[in-house]
């Protein structure tokens, strides 16, 4: 006597063309998986080239709030990952202060530059350029005093 099947010979396992169809279907699954992921990571990568150029335009315009372009008219900065650098030019001729309320001369001499800071290391960033006010105090002799 013969064992009982449970399947009859003609359906036992997946056809040729049913496996081609599966393989096509996970491929193009997969496809776009992999489409989605090199998205995400060219977005990622744009994200922190932004966040970079932000931090250093940041540190860029805090240097400027220091920086006195008409005593250091150029220089740079060692910030450890990156360098700044920074010139400045003159753009106004320099004009004595004068006191307020009197409009007598003042303590100080001062005029305008125009600052460029820029990145030496990383030509791939903009540089930050700004208008900003120079001085220098000018030593005068003291008043006499009228208690000799």
């Amino acid at each position: 006597m013969k064992p009982q099947l449970d399947n009859p010979p003609g359906e036992a396992g997946f056809t040729l063309i049913e496996t081609i169809v599966a393989l096509v279907i996970l491929a193009a699954a997969l496809l776009a998986f992999y489409e989605f992921l090199a998205s995400s990571l060219h977005a990622a990568d744009r994200v922190r080239h932004a966040a970079e150029a932000y931090d250093r335009r940041q540190n860029a315009l805090a240097l400027a709030t220091k920086l006195n372009p008409m005593a250091t008219p150029e220089g740079t900065l060692d910030l450890g990952s990156y360098r700044l650098h920074w010139r400045a030019e003159r753009i106004s001729t320099p004009q004595r202060s004068t006191e307020y309320p009197s409009g007598s001369e003042g303590a100080f001499t001062v005029a305008l530059f125009r600052v460029v800071i820029d990145f030496p290391d990383d030509h791939e960033f903009a540089p930050v350029e700004l208008t900003k006010l120079g001085y220098h105090r000018e030593t005068r002799p003291a008043e006499p005093s009228g208690n000799l």
